[in-house]
C-alpha cells in the first residue's frame, strides 16, 4: 500500500534510504553509501507539501519511500528507495505510479529524473516504466545543476542519465 507518511515516521526514511543504497556496493558503485541521504527536514516539508509517500508492509510499517521536488519548476523524483527484501515485488513501480500521478494532478507535462544508466534497477527499471534518456544538449539549467549537486555528492557522472516520463 502507498500513502502518506505520518510525521512520526519521517525519521525512518532515510534509514531505509541508508539500507536500499546498500546493493550499489554489488554494482561497483560503494561511494554511493558514503552519500548523505534525503534530510529529515527536507522529508518533513515534503511531507507538508504532499510530495512524499510510502510504502508499507501488511504490518503498516514504512519499507519504502518515494519523495519528489520541483528543480526549475519541474516535477523530478529526487529519491526513490525500498528495502532490499522488498524489492522485487511491484513496490517501487507502486511509488513511480503515485509520482506520475502527482505529476499530472499538479500540471506537469512530464516526471523527470536522474539515475544510473547502466545499473539494473535503476536506468533499465525507468525504462520499463515509461522513462526515456533526455540527451544532455536538452537539459535545462536546472537540470544541470541538479546533476552537478549529485555529481559532488560523489555520482560519477559518466555512469549518470537525466530521464523522462510523460505525466
Amino acid at each position: 500500500m502507498i500513502r502518506a507518511p505520518r510525521p512520526q515516521e519521517i525519521a525512518l526514511l532515510p534509514q531505509i534510504e541508508n539500507a536500499a543504497d546498500r546493493r550499489y556496493v554489488r554494482a561497483g558503485l560503494r561511494r554511493v553509501l558514503d552519500m548523505p541521504p534525503a534530510s529529515v527536514a527536507t522529508l518533513e516539508r515534503a511531507r507538508r507539501a504532499g510530495r512524499l509517500w510510502v510504502a508499507v508492509s501488511p504490518t503498516n510499517r514504512p519499507v519504502g519511500f518515494a519523495l519528489v521536488t520541483h528543480p526549475g519548476g519541474v516535477a523530478w523524483l529526487d529519491q526513490l528507495s525500498v528495502l532490499e527484501p522488498w524489492q522485487g515485488r511491484g513496490i517501487g513501480s507502486a511509488l513511480v505510479e503515485r509520482c506520475l500521478r502527482y505529476a499530472r494532478d499538479g500540471g506537469h507535462a512530464a516526471l523527470h529524473q536522474s539515475t544510473y544508466r547502466d545499473v539494473a534497477w535503476n536506468a533499465p527499471f525507468y525504462a520499463r516504466r515509461g522513462f526515456a534518456s533526455l540527451p544532455r544538449g536538452l537539459w535545462p539549467r536546472a537540470f544541470r545543476r541538479q546533476v552537478a549537486i549529485e555529481n559532488g555528492h560523489g555520482h560519477p557522472p559518466w555512469r549518470r542519465t537525466v530521464m523522462r516520463c510523460p505525466a
